[in-house]
């Protein structure tokens, strides 16, 4: 019988092994192949992950609060589906970005909405946006009021940027 000093895969290379795995003089090479080694990966392998070192920021949620002034085109929120939902003078684009349709100022609401065919326990809380006019005005001369302050704010903004002096005043 070989000598124990061998490591247990020279010995079953060898057809003996130590008497803890008793004789094994009786083992043909291919009965002892559950006792060869195994190889194991050298490196653990690398997993997925979404957020990468190199990926762009996407600058979502609220670009606007309640209660502050909005312009027609503004943006109100930049989001990844409908977290929150279009309400009055509110419009919602492709990519769910809402923006404001009509001067005014920006309000935040909750609202229990029911499926249809559902029961009452089943109705889902949500989030809408709305540009809610100045001083509560409906009135048919609001819009004559928000032209002229869109217009406002353009001169204001095209002498700010220096492109009155480029382009012209128009």
């Amino acid at each position: 019988m070989a000598s124990c000093s061998l490591g247990v895969q020279q010995q079953l290379l060898a057809g003996t092994a130590c008497s803890v795995l008793g004789s094994t003089s009786s083992l043909q090479p291919e009965q002892y192949t559950q006792w060869q080694g195994r190889r194991w990966a050298t490196k653990k392998q690398g997993g997925s992950t979404k957020n990468k070192a190199d990926s762009q920021p996407k600058y979502l949620g609220a670009k606007m609060s309640h209660g502050q002034l909005a312009f027609p085109g503004q943006m109100l929120v930049k989001q990844r589906g409908t977290k929150f939902h279009p309400g009055h003078n509110v419009g919602m684009g492709t990519d769910f970005t809402l923006f404001a349709k009509s001067v005014g100022f920006v309000s935040f609401r909750h609202s229990s909405v029911l499926p249809p065919g559902r029961k009452p326990s089943a109705a889902k809380q949500r989030k809408y946006i709305d540009v809610l006019p100045l001083n509560n005005d409906w009135s048919e001369g609001y819009q004559a009021k928000v032209a002229q302050m869109v217009q406002r704010r353009n001169e204001i903004r095209r002498q700010s940027l220096g492109l009155a002096a480029k382009f012209g005043k128009k």
